[in-house]
This record gives C-alpha cells, structure tokens and sequence, in this order.
C-alpha cells in the first residue's frame, strides 16, 4: 500500500511540474514578422520577471496570458500579453489583447510591441 501511494505521489507532483500544452505551443512559436526566436524566448529578454498562465474567460475562451514588467517611454509598467489559446497541435494563435498598467492597448500599440520585442533580441 506505501509502494502505491508513494507512486501516485510521485505520478501527481511530475504532472503539476508539467506546462499546460496550450503555453508549450505558444512559447515555442514564434512572429510571423520575427522568426529569428521564439515567443518564449522574446519574452524572457524582453520582460523583466515573465510569468505565463492560462485562462477561461467570461466568453468560455480559452487564453494564455503573458504577464512581465517593460519600460515604455522610460517608465516601468506592467504589461500582459493576452494570446488565443492554441487547442491542438499545429493550431494558429494570435494576440488577443495587450495591456499595460491595466489599459488596453490598440492594434498599433501590439505591432510596435512585436517589433520592439524583436528588435531589442
């Protein structure tokens, strides 16, 4: 009886270790217009601190968000990155929503920050 329930402990604390699928593609995709490195890897030079989480929203949606702090115009702010979730493999995704310091952001905003982020790689 020990042996089983040590092996279900371990069987539950490898699956808690383990991405949500839905990141793993996002993270490991990459820009249409920057495809020098991945999301994953943007995020990590570009935000200080990046956490990534998915969600269901109130319209029953599933997203990832990318949360991190950024300087915009010189000033620190805190951002999220809010990208449709990819349901199976080989599955598009877009960016949904990007905020900073709680104020959406417009389409020209999240192109400048694609481009920024690619840039400062």
């Amino acid at each position: 009886m020990k042996k089983f329930i040590l092996l279900l402990s371990t069987f539950f604390i490898l699956q808690s270790c383990s991405e949500d699928p839905a990141i793993e593609r996002i993270k490991s995709g990459a820009f249409n217009n920057c495809d020098k490195a991945t999301i994953d890897d943007l995020a990590d030079n570009f935000f200080a601190s990046p956490s990534w989480v998915t969600i269901v929203a109130t319209d029953g949606r599933n997203y990832v968000n990318l949360t991190g702090e950024m300087t915009y115009d010189e000033v620190p702010v805190d951002a999220l990155v809010q990208f449709t979730a990819p349901m199976y493999d080989n599955a598009g995704f877009e960016i949904n929503a990007f905020e900073m310091n709680d104020l959406p952001q417009n389409a020209f905003m999240i192109g400048a920050l694609v481009t920024a982020m690619c840039d400062e790689y």
